[in-house]
């Protein structure tokens, strides 16, 4: 881990400056040696927009009924050693929490969670560096192991994009989840969880 650009990042997001924070680690990951890991550099998941709104809007449907959903968490899964298939999961969540302390995202039911995880495309061919990169200990070398830890935060950050992006159409639509609080990070990222809406 890049601990001084998570900080960085950290900083960025709870300003809500995804996009300086995104700008950021493609800077920081342009200046590195070039490895596969910069084939990530200008790509986003952007065109799953409308189905992950359907997603999100079929989950609400299923969990309203059980509470008062208060808030609601999308994971990515743990990418850098799963690279077979990225996905994400949702969490709904009777009280709101913050993202200085995110001891609350344990607080979920299973009732309360996806049955089925909706999967991410887009990025295959980072999964393949992914798997490349652990099945030949290439985390072993300096400069891949640098880009890895820059890369890594960086699909974080563009699966953070997703996820504000359905909320914007969400709230566009006027959609019921649109006015609960949505939150967004990956596996053991809790450290640059992101709201992704005004809510």
């Amino acid at each position: 881990m890049n601990f001084e650009l998570s900080d960085n990042i950290r900083t960025l997001l709870k300003d809500d400056k995804l996009d300086e924070a995104i700008l950021l680690a493609e800077t920081k990951l342009k200046a590195q040696t070039p490895t596969d890991f910069n084939k990530l550099l200008g790509k986003n998941l952007l065109h799953q927009t409308d189905k992950l709104v359907d997603f999100f809007t079929d989950f609400h449907k299923k969990v309203k009924s059980n509470f008062d959903v208060r808030a609601i968490y999308g994971e990515m899964n743990g990418f850098t050693i799963n690279c077979d298939l990225w996905f994400l999961d949702l969490f709904a969540y009777d009280k709101v929490g913050g993202v200085d302390d995110t001891d609350w995202l344990a607080d979920w039911e299973e009732e309360n969670s996806t049955d089925k995880s909706f999967p991410l495309t887009g990025f295959e061919d980072l999964q393949v560096t992914y798997q490349n990169y652990m099945d030949n200990e290439k985390y072993k070398d300096k400069e891949m192991k640098a880009a890895s830890d820059v890369a890594e935060l960086l699909i974080v950050l563009r699966f953070q994009e997703l996820v504000r992006a359905s909320t914007q159409v969400a709230e566009r639509k006027g959609l019921p989840w649109a006015t609960i609080p949505v939150f967004a990070s990956a596996h053991d990222y809790y450290d640059t969880i992101y709201k992704a809406n005004n809510a």
